[in-house]
């Protein structure tokens, strides 16, 4: 039997309750070669007591059969106990994981193993569908629940952790400070989450946390932080809130700016520009040939829109005579939109109609005069 005794319990701080072991930095054992890749990912074959269990002695042993033999790193730093506890020890056997407590556990609560699909057995592959054993040592689990969905347009919605802070912290905490969440839990491929056995006389506020540099700390130049914008209070007369829905957006993500370029003149090439409207620099620029549709990409901010038809030298249809339009050439025109475009992150503002008017025909070349004899 190998025993994990290092004290490791409810980190301090709150990332680090959040995106867990799979940032931890452990090497994943590289497979023995031959035969093909095992991608399937392991399962949870038992566990002791049941979810929903009541009435378990409160010495507080909880176990964990898998399908396989897992990276125990992994396991160890992914799994979470609520209400938080004291020094939890772990233990393996084989393929059994087993989690004990030094004290009692308390009477008539209702306690949550909570295991990230993050963890992963020997060949990396992860469990992908995180584990949840809800137990009580009393009579009955506590009846509160909250159910919602995350929305995102470029942000991923699966697997994203969802975590209840309590009221007191407010609807954004600061996350430079040292606190835990009371509950913690994942979406699903749908983007749905479900908290389930929660105390009730209780607020919650809900966020989800998208650690992107994988550090397990909240960087508020990289991560993203996205909740639900009201206090959730569960009570007698509302044990379940459903669609606590959370909207989550990239502040780093770029907005598009879509519309139509509008001419007669089929053959010119236009050029559609997006200008910063504090400093008047081209922040994004499209060329085309002919008129037609037309999207740019730009950063949060305020723009000027303008469509350009560039100067060319049409084809000579006639002989050349002195004169831009004898000559055949399409002289340059431009057009502007009138008001400023203040967009945000992720934001699709259109369709704009940039409309050119078309270049001027080239005067007939007068025929030849005769000499008069």
């Amino acid at each position: 039997m190998i025993e994990d005794r290092g004290g490791r319990g409810i980190p301090a701080r709150f990332v680090r309750l959040l995106l867990l072991a799979s940032l931890a930095g452990c090497a994943r054992p590289i497979p023995p070669p031959g035969g093909p890749i095992d991608t399937t990912p392991p399962r949870i074959v038992a566990a002791s007591p049941a979810d929903s269990a009541v009435n378990v002695e409160r010495t507080g042993i909880v176990e964990v059969l898998f399908s396989e033999s897992m990276e125990r790193a992994s396991v160890r730093d992914n799994v979470r106990i609520y209400p938080p506890t004291n020094r939890p020890s772990f233990r393996w056997s084989g393929r059994r994981f087993r989690v004990e407590w030094a004290e009692s556990l308390d009477a008539g609560t209702t306690y949550q193993l909570f295991l990230s699909g993050r963890a992963r057995d020997l060949r990396g592959v992860p469990l992908g569908i995180p584990l949840m054993i809800r137990f009580s040592t009393g009579e009955a689990l506590s009846p509160g629940g909250i159910r919602g969905k995350i929305r995102a347009k470029t942000l991923p919605t699966r697997g994203v952790p969802v975590l209840l802070l309590p009221a007191s912290l407010g609807l954004r905490p600061d996350t430079t400070d040292a606190f835990e969440p009371v509950y913690q839990t994942e979406t699903d491929t749908a983007g749905v989450y479900e908290f389930t056995g929660l105390p009730l006389d209780r607020g919650f506020t809900v966020q989800a946390f998208y650690d992107r540099n994988g550090d397990s700390y909240v960087d508020r130049e990289n991560d993203v932080v996205a909740g639900y914008g009201a206090v959730v209070r569960l009570t007698p007369e509302r044990m379940v809130a459903d669609s606590i829905n959370i909207v989550a957006v990239d502040p780093r993500a770029q907005a598009i700016l879509s519309g139509t370029i509008a001419s007669p003149d089929s053959s010119a090439r236009f050029v559609v520009e997006a200008r910063a409207a504090a400093e008047s620099t081209v922040v994004a620029r499209m060329e085309r040939k002919g008129p037609g549709p037309f999207a740019l990409r730009v950063p949060a901010g305020t723009y000027r829109l303008n469509a350009r038809r560039l100067a060319a030298v049409a084809r000579p249809t006639m002989p050349a005579r002195v004169g831009a339009a004898a000559r055949g050439e399409i002289p340059e025109a431009s057009v502007a939109l009138p008001d400023e475009i203040v967009v945000g992150p992720e934001d699709e503002r259109g369709p704009f109609v940039l409309t050119l008017p078309p270049a001027p025909v080239p005067a007939p070349e007068p025929a030849p005069q005769e000499e008069s004899r």
